[in-house]
């Protein structure tokens, strides 16, 4: 049996395939996230007011820093977990 980590893998083929399918609809989910970006709610928040899990939206956050549109201004605990608080940049 072949162990491969898939744990932040960029270029195993699982995230190759991944990639192809949010390819198509992440400029589009920028906006909806920047909508709700206030510099109150935290991703987690975010992502419930999208009705969608943490997880399918948590890239678009780090696609969207890294293009500088927002940026991490503080955390919010919920429950046992912390999560970024986003403010947009005034670009």
């Amino acid at each position: 049996m072949d162990i491969q980590d898939y744990s932040r893998g960029r270029n195993n083929e699982n995230s190759k395939v991944a990639f192809q399918k949010v390819k198509v609809t992440r400029e589009s989910m920028w906006m909806k996230i920047l909508k709700l970006v206030d510099g109150l709610k935290s991703t987690s928040e975010i992502a419930n007011d999208l009705g969608l899990p943490i997880h399918k939206i948590s890239g678009r956050f780090t696609e969207m820093k890294a293009k500088h549109l927002i940026i991490q201004t503080g955390t919010k605990k919920i429950g046992n977990s912390q999560f970024a608080v986003f403010t947009k940049t005034s670009i």
